[in-house]
């Protein structure tokens, strides 16, 4: 080898060093933001933790840190709720990088991130696909969750309610159980409130109709009663009085009781669109409509007397 060629061998070497070095120093920088952006997400400081793992994906000499930047980032833009630049990311990750170590929490995450967006369907139907392709994954209790949350805004209280107990009893240990044990019970009370708002709109539409008729055969009643009070006018029985008098002040004892039980419930609010906790205004309606009823009888019973003794006084 000549004196030149061995001249250039230590040049090679060393520019071969420094380029080693640089590649070590830009791949050390990467992993150190790579842990500040995780520290910051584990701290809830989502903005901070985004700028850090911008720096990761925009580095050319992250390699290896980048998938985790990728996905970290997306759950951090999931966090402070911008969700398109969420699902950029996310969908560049699942893209990208199939054999990445956290490609199976990335699926998982798209499902949830769906349910923000309000894809409720196309959510279940994802999660749904993730739960059958990862059986044995920890993601799997959450996922079943999100299918319920989903299906409960799609207003499918029933299949919903199925899948909250799915994982109540088969996934005692989820970090979702408490909020699967609260969406039961939400959900049996929300049903409760539907049969009982069901019953109040019947009970209120029956009150109108008997409102409705009790006016109109009052109104009969009450012009059939001038009638017959003008042809009994000149009777002199004290018995017959007596009778009629004794109908009259029942007659009056009903119709006051109706009227203030019906100012009552009004009062109260018991129209069909009234709360759940309204619920117990139902007796009070019950008993309005059982006094109309009597007074009601009442008025047969007067007329019927009037008519029979009515007649035999002409």
């Amino acid at each position: 080898m000549s004196h030149h060629g061995k001249a250039l061998l230590p040049v090679a070497i060393l520019a071969l060093s420094l380029c080693t070095l640089r590649a070590f120093a830009e791949s050390s920088s990467s992993a150190s933001d790579l842990r500040d952006g995780i520290d910051q997400f584990r701290n809830a400081q989502y903005d901070k933790a985004i700028l850090f793992f911008h720096n990761v994906i925009l580095d050319p000499g992250a390699g290896s840190q980048k998938p985790a930047a990728y996905l970290l980032i997306a759950k951090s833009y999931m966090a402070v709720g911008k969700l398109d630049d969420a699902e950029h990311n996310l969908e560049f990750y699942l893209a990208t990088y199939p054999g990445a170590a956290d490609y199976e929490e990335a699926s998982y995450q798209k499902g949830r991130l769906l349910f923000m967006q309000r894809e409720y369907e196309s959510a279940v139907q994802f999660l749904q696909a993730f739960i059958r392709s990862y059986a044995k994954s920890p993601f799997v209790s959450s996922a079943w969750f999100w299918v319920g949350e989903s299906m409960y805004e799609l207003g499918m209280l029933d299949d919903a309610q199925a899948v909250y107990q799915k994982v109540v009893t088969d996934y005692q240990s989820s970090a979702k159980l408490e909020a699967a044990q609260y969406k039961l019970s939400l959900i049996q009370l929300r049903k409760r409130e539907v049969e009982l708002a069901k019953l109040l709109k019947w009970s209120h539409e029956e009150f109108l109709k008997n409102v409705e008729e009790y006016q109109n055969r009052e109104k009969a009643y009450v012009q059939a009663i001038e009638a017959y009070q003008k042809r009994l006018a000149g009777a002199n029985s004290d018995e017959d009085r007596k009778v009629m008098a004794d109908l009259q002040q029942q007659l009056a004892r009903k119709t006051d009781e109706a009227n203030q039980l019906a100012a009552q419930l009004k009062a109260r609010g018991s129209a069909p669109t009234a709360p759940y906790n309204q619920a117990p205004q139902l007796p009070q309606l019950q008993r309005l409509l059982a006094a109309k009823q009597a007074a009601l009888a009442l008025k047969e019973t007067y007329l019927l007397w009037i008519s029979a003794n009515g007649g035999a006084l002409k």
